[in-house]
């Protein structure tokens, strides 16, 4: 007993910090934050032995057809099932199919050039406009930077009035010419394009599909400021009638642009047009409210952003899948950018596909049975994501580097769900293998590459939720089981998926997984009683299962190839962040491990300046150089946008090559199952 006494009162350096820090203000806080480190301690130290028990069990045995759900699950899975609205299996495949829409790419570049004959001359005051757009969303960020896609989501009458007769007529000819205005920091102009309908670039013969106008902004500097606005005028009379005022957006940049920190925002479980008055395609009722929780959600992150980033803004907004409740009818996508554009319309949007992003089933969302499998033709129309310079499928699976992250986007549906499984003979398991390979060996050839590697899924392939534990004919089970040894051979430092509505970050194996809850999905419970039983260490998990959450993700430079330059713009960096950080109340960025009582201790450190300084220079400040920073905020009915209220943090590091490197692991897919 000795032994287990000595090893669970072992704090770290870390920990020691800040109990001395909050003991100098409160014991009563510090007792209690003490008890929480202990308590967590000893539930590690059970896990510990746990894990070895099981590795030697399972060492060698792969996932079979018949490893599913465990009997004792079964009333509570028929409960989430009845009470949530929950498919409880997969919905089966249709023998036959709408034919899927093209991606919309690369392949219409050339209709989207600056076409003189179109472009009418601007001024750079403010337009005053007979209508103004609340539903734009940028997207594509390529591989250099240079290029973003500019989308706009006309109403044709089933949110707002309809407007789309303004600018096309019943033969779909454009009766309006739209362009994109783009001026630089300095308020010069960059350049004027076009901004197209929809029927110009590919052929649908959807009425309700109508809506949308596609623009193609190129030329742009990485890692600079750029402002952007739309202008529709009649070609009757040449009148401007339409348009928006000029919006702010900051190009993403590679390493060998700039070697500087990146903020990105991750979302998951968006389910635009939940409760929102739709029903396979038509409306329903007279009045539609759309999908509040995801509004509130958004313009959280939005109004929050300045404070996060300290004023640099967000590169990148990524979802990890399910953006509407049902993506085979377009209102359900009015109603996600009338929620997100407050975000989307100047951080370029990037996303991995979820199981509704085919969706097609039943009535309105997925039946009890399972409903009907469809296609993923609107996902094709809407979402645009960049093609992998080590190959890809378009609007399915890819990867980039941005900053010092290289990220992976995967479609880990299978084919329940979707089109493509990822078991370890199929292409897109190959191709993963391969472009992880590729990554991790220059990296160990010390190239200027990303030293991070994020992969972004939708499966709950380390969850405690109801698809992660439930009657998912073993889908995320077996994508956990496939993918998890690909993870740990290279390196893979966080797995970011959501699909089972909760928030719990979890670590197996030195990869950390996030399961990032829901913006806008429905309320869902997890199995707790299994809690003290995975195998994999449960670092976090939001007890309150009504509570939605966003996360700010920080990235640093990379620190091994900083030059002197470099160097002086990070120590700005963290100038400018020390700055921010005293002024901001400590317990909107500072996560002390217990929701009850942090408030309490950050406005104790607030009302000491000479503590808080000390807990910003030793315990933050010093990890901006080489640590990944996670910040989750949590979203409440009475949430003010304002108000952050921070329910979890932590750094993360990038790993020791030389450690990755030992594991000499043979890959045996299907590997093992974590229960």
């Amino acid at each position: 007993m000795s032994n287990v006494k000595e090893t669970i009162t072992d704090f770290t350096t870390e920990e020691r910090i800040i109990l001395e820090l909050i003991g100098q203000l409160s014991r009563k806080h510090q007792d209690k934050i003490r008890n929480h480190y202990l308590k967590e301690k000893k539930i590690k130290l059970k896990k510990r032995k746990l894990k070895e028990k099981f590795l030697k069990k399972k060492k060698g045995k792969k996932l079979t057809e018949k490893e599913r759900i465990r009997f004792q699950l079964i009333p509570a899975v028929l409960s989430q099932a009845l009470t949530k609205g929950i498919p409880i299996r997969e919905p089966k495949r249709k023998k036959s199919s709408r034919e899927e829409l093209k991606p919309l790419l690369f392949e219409v570049e050339d209709k989207l050039r600056s076409d003189e004959k179109l472009l009418k001359r601007s001024s750079f005051t403010n337009l005053d406009l007979d209508l103004t757009f609340d539903k734009i969303y940028l997207q594509r960020l390529d591989t250099n930077n240079s290029k973003i896609l500019v989308k706009l989501f006309v109403d044709w009458g089933y949110l707002n009035e309809n407007k789309l007769h303004l600018f096309i007529d019943s033969n779909k000819d454009e009766i309006a010419d739209c362009q994109i205005v783009v001026i630089d920091k300095n308020t010069k102009l960059v350049d004027i394009y076009p901004l197209r309908h929809i029927s110009k670039l590919i052929v649908d013969k959807e009425e309700s599909a109508n809506s949308l106008f596609v623009g193609q902004i190129d030329g742009l500097v990485p890692d600079e400021k750029y402002k952007y606005r739309i202008e529709c005028y009649k070609k009757s009379d040449g009148k401007l009638f339409a348009g928006t005022q000029f919006k702010e957006f900051r190009t993403s940049f590679n390493l060998n642009e700039q070697n500087k920190p990146l903020f990105f925002s991750i979302s998951s479980d968006l389910h635009s047009g939940r409760n929102g008055g739709f029903m396979r395609g038509n409306v329903k009722s007279s009045k539609i409210s759309g999908n509040l929780d995801l509004n509130r959600v958004f313009t959280s992150i939005a109004k929050t952003e300045n404070k996060v980033t300290f004023d640099m803004g967000y590169s990148l907004a990524i979802a990890t899948g399910d953006l509407t409740e049902n993506a085979s009818y377009s209102e359900y996508w009015a109603d996600l950018f009338k929620r997100c554009s407050i975000l989307w319309d100047h951080v370029p949007l990037l996303t991995s596909i979820g199981n509704h992003d085919y969706y097609c089933g039943g009535k309105g969302k997925g039946n009890m049975i399972g409903g009907l499998e469809e296609d993923c033709r609107y996902w094709h129309k809407y979402i645009t994501n960049p093609v992998s310079s080590s190959g890809s499928l378009l609007g399915h699976w890819y990867s980039l580097d941005q900053g010092n992250i290289h990220a992976v986007f995967l479609d880990s549906n299978g084919t329940g769900w979707g089109k493509y499984e990822i078991d370890c003979t199929t292409e897109q398991w190959h191709w993963l293998e391969n472009d992880l390979r590729i990554w991790h060996k220059r990296v160990n050839k010390g190239e200027k590459v990303p030293q991070f590697c994020f992969v972004f899924l939708h499966s709950a392939i380390m969850s405690l939720g109801f698809w992660g534990r439930g009657f998912n004919s073993g889908n995320d089970e077996k994508a956990q089981s496939y993918l998890t040894p690909l993870f740990r051979k290279y390196g893979v430092d966080m797995v970011f998926c959501g699909h089972d509505h909760i928030y719990q970050r979890s670590n197996w194996m030195g990869t950390l997984y996030l399961e990032n809850g829901r913006h806008g999905g429905s309320t869902r419970p997890y199995f707790f009683w299994k809690k003290r039983r995975a195998v994999y260490d449960i670092e976090r998990i939001c007890e309150d299962w009504n509570t939605r959450i966003y996360t700010t993700i920080y990235v640093p430079p990379n620190a091994k190839h900083l030059t002197s330059n470099d160097n002086i713009k990070m120590k700005n960096f963290k100038e400018k962040a020390r700055e921010e950080l005293l002024s901001q109340p400590l317990a909107s960025n500072f996560f002390f491990g217990v929701r009850s009582s942090n408030q309490e201790i950050g406005r104790l450190f607030d009302e000491n300046s000479k503590q808080k300084e000390k807990l910003i220079d030793e315990l933050i400040l010093t990890k901006l150089v080489d640590h990944v920073w996670l910040r989750a905020y949590a979203v409440e009915e009475n949430y003010k946008p304002e108000f952050r209220e921070i329910i979890d943090s932590i750094f993360v590091k990038a790993k020791n090559t030389t450690e990755v490197n030992q594991i000499k692991n043979k890959i045996v897919c299907p590997e093992k199952v974590v229960e």
